[in-house]
């Protein structure tokens, strides 16, 4: 017999600073086991996956970010109980000039840290990681990112 579930969409972002020359990514720590994130939740009806990220953004890293244009977007799927199937959106997103904050109602906290730190910290997914890596690679080759006004 097939499994039918329930499809809830979510976006998010990898979601990047540059201080000194280097990048730093913003995660956000999980309340239920302390491991670290990256911001996402769910779409809200009559919003774009890009503006659900964007606003995710704000809501768990306290930020005003901008969508960094032909970054790669990446997609996951996992599944939630009660027959719950979650795909979620991954952006890459940029800011400048703010310190991130959680918001005054969660619980957790946010991060920063370079890519070689993301080594010694616990992730909530081995997915967490490869994103933050191809994010990193395109950065690494597109600079004039961190040149644009937010």
């Amino acid at each position: 017999m097939e499994q039918r579930f329930k499809l809830e969409q979510s976006a998010g972002a990898v979601l990047v600073t540059r201080q000194d020359g280097r990048r730093y990514y913003v995660l956000v720590e999980e309340c239920v086991n302390s491991a670290l994130g990256l911001p996402k939740g769910h779409q809200e009806p009559g919003e774009t996956l890009a503006e659900a990220a964007l606003r995710e953004i704000w809501e768990e890293a306290g930020v005003r970010a901008r969508l960094v244009p032909g970054a790669p977007v990446q997609e996951t799927e996992y599944d939630l109980s009660g027959g719950v199937r979650k795909h979620v959106t991954y952006f890459v997103a940029a800011f400048d000039h703010q310190v991130p904050h959680p918001h005054p109602e969660d619980a957790g906290g946010v991060r920063i840290h370079t890519l070689e730190q993301l080594s010694r910290v616990r992730l909530n997914h081995v997915t967490t990681l490869h994103f933050i890596q191809n994010a990193d690679a395109y950065l690494a080759e597109h600079p004039e990112v961190f040149d644009q006004a937010e």
